[in-house]
Formats: C-alpha cells, sequence, structure tokens
C-alpha cells in the first residue's frame, strides 16, 4: 500500500513513468516561475502571487511524477497540495500548509476576481514557495536543468 493509493482510487492520480529530465523540466518551469514572481513583486504582487503559487505547482508535480504518478484533470490543484504535504508534511509542515493556503486564497483570484493580499503576504508567499521548491528539489535530489534554449 502506497500513500497515494486512495488518490488511484479515486481518480485524482494515475501511475504514470516520467524520465528524470522530464522532471527536471518541470523543477526548470518551477524556478522560472519563482524568479517571475520576484521580477513582479514590486510594481504587479497580485501576477507576483499567481506566480508564486504556478511555481509550486510545477515543482509539486515534479514531486508527485518522482514517485510514478501524475495528477489527473479531477482536481488537479487540491491533488498536487494533498500530495505535496503527505510527502513532505512532516519534514517542512509550515510550507506543505502554506502551499494549501495559497491554492486556496487563489481560487477567489482566479475565479471571482479578488485579490485581497497585502505586500508582505505576497513577499512571504514568495519566499515560502522558495523555500518548499528547495525541499523538494532536495528530496527528489534532482535539480532543474540548466541548458535551456531560447
Amino acid at each position: 500500500m502506497t500513500q497515494f493509493d486512495d488518490l488511484l482510487k479515486n481518480g485524482q492520480v494515475i501511475k504514470e513513468n516520467t524520465t528524470k529530465e522530464k522532471i527536471a523540466e518541470f523543477l526548470q518551469f518551477a524556478e522560472d516561475e519563482l524568479a517571475a514572481a520576484k521580477f513582479n513583486l514590486q510594481k504587479f504582487p497580485m501576477t507576483a502571487y499567481k506566480s508564486a503559487y504556478d511555481a509550486l505547482m510545477h515543482a509539486g508535480n515534479a514531486l508527485i511524477r518522482f514517485y510514478g504518478y501524475r495528477p489527473t484533470d479531477k482536481f488537479t490543484h487540491a491533488t498536487i497540495t494533498e500530495c505535496v504535504d503527505r510527502v513532505l508534511g512532516q519534514e517542512c509542515g509550515d510550507l506543505a500548509r502554506g502551499f494549501k493556503r495559497m491554492r486556496k486564497k487563489r481560487h477567489p483570484l482566479q475565479y471571482n476576481a479578488l485579490f485581497s493580499e497585502s505586500h508582505k503576504e505576497v513577499k512571504d508567499s514568495i519566499t515560502r514557495a522558495d523555500g518548499l521548491i528547495n525541499k523538494i528539489e532536495d528530496h527528489i535530489k534532482i535539480k532543474p536543468s540548466q541548458k535551456r534554449l531560447f
């Protein structure tokens, strides 16, 4: 029995063998989104918040794929946050729970055009995202590819 059996049974994840290179690509997307969040913080805090959240989604996706699964279209965001919490919650619970909180705060922004985060809250979200992405990279021992072609 694995830590994702219930999610597999509910159709939230499916088994998939993902290459190390593909996982590194997800991590590179996470790093790029995190850089965008930092860049946009001063002038565009809403965009910065969304980029920090997207960075966590990519890193969380990499983590799930490392374990031989991928999220399905059914509750994708909730599934990714849940998996990150299950894998890293003991080790870095505050960061994993912060990701879950970001998902809940992102919902009104995405679907109701409501954004109420202060500058400090956005900045703290970026800092937590940075920390959690580093924890994910350390946990799976895969780093993003540095050979990006433009």
